[in-house]
């Protein structure tokens, strides 16, 4: 029996229309060999295949996150790395609104760069808006973590931006 083709990701991304990725999320039809190879190419490959990639995997995992579940440490492992802003964003998107923490809750590296990325003004303001919600959720499996969590959202409210800066004070509120 032939071996099934791998769909050519690189090719078929030629664009980051939003048109192009949901192609791309349809030829991953499902089928965890096409899944883990355009994963791959997220960490494989140059600016700006790398970020469409993700984002691909982004919208793919909105729908089924239990694709990711297998590699969810070796991605923070890998995102905690990447230079890219925009693999970081859809990794963080993807952790933050579609993966159980009952999954990620004993993650110390995915706790360590969401604060670190919080606190950076270098980072931009949807990296860090994801940060709050990851360690927000973190909060719930280690109610330790609050007093610095809050200490860490006041340090940032003077530089905030306005959309980070209305997700700090809801969250501040929340807490």
């Amino acid at each position: 029996m032939a071996q099934k083709k791998l769909p050519d990701f690189v090719a078929g991304l030629g664009d980051s229309g939003r048109a192009t990725a949901d192609l791309a999320v349809v030829a991953i039809d499902n089928d965890a060999k096409n899944f883990e190879h355009l994963l791959e190419l997220c960490f494989s490959q140059p600016y700006p295949t790398c970020m469409r990639t993700s984002r691909v995997i982004q919208l793919f995992c909105e729908k089924t996150p239990e694709f990711i579940l297998p590699f969810l440490d070796e991605i923070i492992d890998k995102i905690a790395v990447s230079k890219i802003a925009g693999v970081k964003r859809s990794f963080l998107k993807v952790i933050a609104e579609s993966i159980d923490f009952k999954l990620v809750k004993d993650n110390p590296t995915l706790l360590q760069i969401s604060f670190d990325w919080l606190i950076s003004s270098k980072e931009p303001p949807a990296i860090r808006y994801y940060c709050i919600l990851i360690i927000m959720k973190l909060c719930s499996f280690e109610p330790d973590l609050k007093p610095e969590f809050k200490a860490t959202l006041e340090f940032i409210i003077p530089e905030a931006s306005k959309g980070l800066l209305n997700r700090a004070l809801k969250t501040l509120k929340d807490l």
